[in-house]
C-alpha cells in the first residue's frame, strides 16, 4: 500500500515533471540547482568530488553549470550520464583509500542515502556514520578554502556534526531546498572555506 501511494504523489510531483521536461534524471537535481543559486559553490569550482553520484542527475547540472569542471564520481550503482569532464570510479568510498588517492578537490558533494529502513532514528544514525567518516578524511581530500556540502536527515548527531564542521571550515549553514518534500526529514549541510 505504501509503495502504491509513493508512485501516486510521485507521478503527480511538479518536480518529477519538471525533471522529465529539462531532461535531468533526477528529481534531486533541482536541489543542488537551488543550493547553486544561493552558495555559488559549482560556478567557482575546478576540481569536483561527488559522492554517490548515480544515476547522475548531480553531475547533469554540474557539467550544464561549469563547463570547466573535472568531476570525480563515486557509487556503487552504475551511472547513467556520462560526460568527457567526469571519471566515474564504481566503489564504496567507506572502503576506498582516500589517502594514496593524492588528490584534493575544492568543492565535494555528497548525496549519499544509504538504504533505509522506515525507522527515523535508525537511519538518521546510518547516514550520519556516512558524513563522520567522509569528515575523518577530509584532511585528505579538501583544498584550502574549499566547500563540501552533503544531505542528512535530522536527528541526534547532527549537533556533533555541525560542532565538528564549525572548527575546520570558517562557516556552516542549513538549507532546505523547496524542491525537498516537505514531509522529508532531508536537510542541507553547505560548509565553505576549509581550513587547513
Amino acid at each position: 500500500m505504501k509503495s502504491k501511494n509513493w508512485l501516486q504523489r510521485h507521478k503527480k510531483d511538479m518536480y518529477v515533471k519538471k525533471a522529465k521536461k529539462e531532461d535531468y534524471l533526477t528529481r534531486s537535481a533541482f536541489k543542488l540547482i537551488e543550493i547553486e543559486k544561493k552558495f555559488k559553490i559549482i560556478s567557482n569550482s575546478k576540481q569536483i568530488l561527488e559522492l554517490g553520484s548515480s544515476p547522475g542527475g548531480w553531475s547533469q547540472v554540474i557539467c550544464n553549470i561549469n563547463k570547466k569542471a573535472s568531476i570525480h564520481a563515486f557509487d556503487l550503482l552504475e551511472m547513467k550520464f556520462s560526460h568527457e569532464n567526469i571519471i566515474f570510479f564504481r566503489q564504496d568510498i567507506l572502503k576506498y583509500n582516500f589517502k594514496s588517492f593524492n588528490k584534493k578537490y575544492d568543492l565535494i558533494l555528497s548525496d549519499i542515502a544509504p538504504n533505509t529502513t522506515g525507522h527515523q532514528s535508525t537511519d538518521h544514525l546510518k547516514i550520519s556514520s556516512i558524513i563522520q567518516e567522509i569528515i575523518s578524511i577530509l584532511e585528505y581530500i579538501a583544498l584550502p578554502n574549499s566547500s563540501f556540502v552533503f544531505k542528512i536527515w535530522k536527528g541526534s548527531e547532527e549537533k556533533n556534526i555541525l560542532n565538528q564542521l564549525k572548527k575546520q571550515y570558517k562557516k556552516v549553514s542549513y538549507f532546505k531546498p523547496q524542491s525537498s518534500r516537505k514531509e522529508s526529514s532531508e536537510i542541507f549541510i553547505v560548509a565553505e572555506n576549509f581550513i587547513v
